[in-house]
């Protein structure tokens, strides 16, 4: 037990060293979460840091991360409940803060949520508004690669080919 206790300690001190506390950091560590343990302990990590902006879209990545747990779980119902409240934080942080990145987001569980779920009214909107803010935000050029690496490999319709291509001319 007193083993078991020391490591989880280690394991969760470890990850608020590599998390750090901003948004760039939090970026990195949600792209590496790929299963139950890793999901976790992103869902537990607090991360302060001074900027609303920054907040938000940090809860947007938190979101993501609650809906994506639906996908670690077995029971349907904790399934659908961790959909649904990953849905509304996200929703939530869009709107408190629409921008790219958060429109992102959205757009990437949109195309990859089984269409049961009925998540996936917003999804021309988010493309046209990707397309149309993407090189104007403010986010960094490595976010914005990000964002298009994210999209070309996730979109089964080719939306963002020519965009891409556009982007990556600069």
């Amino acid at each position: 037990m007193r083993f078991l206790f020391t490591f989880f300690s280690v394991l969760a001190f470890s990850f608020v060293l590599t998390v750090g506390n901003d948004l760039e950091s939090v970026r990195k560590e949600f792209q590496k979460i790929s299963d139950k343990t890793s999901a976790e302990a992103f869902l537990k990590e607090e991360i302060v840091v001074d900027d609303l902006k920054e907040k938000i879209t940090i809860n947007a990545y938190k979101a993501v991360c609650k809906m994506m747990m639906a996908q670690y779980v077995s029971n349907p119902i904790s399934k659908y409940g961790w959909f649904n409240e990953g849905k509304e934080l996200l929703e939530q942080s869009i709107k408190m803060n629409r921008n790219v990145e958060n429109v992102h987001l959205r757009l990437m569980v949109q195309m990859n949520a089984p269409s049961f779920l009925g998540y996936s009214s917003e999804v021309e909107k988010d493309v046209n508004y990707i397309k149309k803010n993407l090189e104007k935000s403010s986010v960094s050029e490595e976010t914005k690669r990000m964002i298009v690496t994210n999209l070309l490999a996730n979109d089964k319709e080719n939306r963002f080919v020519e965009f891409a291509k556009k982007y990556q001319s600069k």
